[in-house]
């Protein structure tokens, strides 16, 4: 289903538990997005987020889902920019960006 506000790509509906995305999302979009919401479905969130911890624990959780960390080491030596391991992985760059952050809080998840 279209989603009104323009800035909004999926949701969670904690009270329907249920989890609307956006049909006008690409398919690697849509992975995301759902991902990401499935993260605050797992915590229980409640719905439409102010709070910026839970965003960043639901992307950092999204990233985990969807970046194998052997392929993303390997694609990292190659080249480093965001942008060409997010197309290379069929993510979204904010996607890498929140791997990034979740290796610098857990460095244990890197490939040795």
């Amino acid at each position: 289903m279209p989603i009104a506000d323009e800035h909004i790509q999926g949701m969670w509906i904690p009270d329907d538990r249920m989890i609307i995305l956006d049909n006008r999302l690409t398919d690697t979009e849509r992975k995301c997005v759902l991902a990401h919401e499935v993260s605050h479905a797992r915590h229980g969130d409640g719905g439409c987020q102010e709070d910026k911890w839970a965003e960043r624990r639901a992307d950092m959780e999204a990233a985990g889902m969807l970046i194998d960390p052997t392929h993303y080491a390997a694609l990292e030596t190659i080249c480093d920019n965001p942008v060409w391991l997010a197309h290379e992985l069929d993510v979204m760059p904010w996607v890498i960006h929140a791997f990034r952050e979740r290796l610098h809080h857990n460095p244990a998840l890197a490939i040795q």
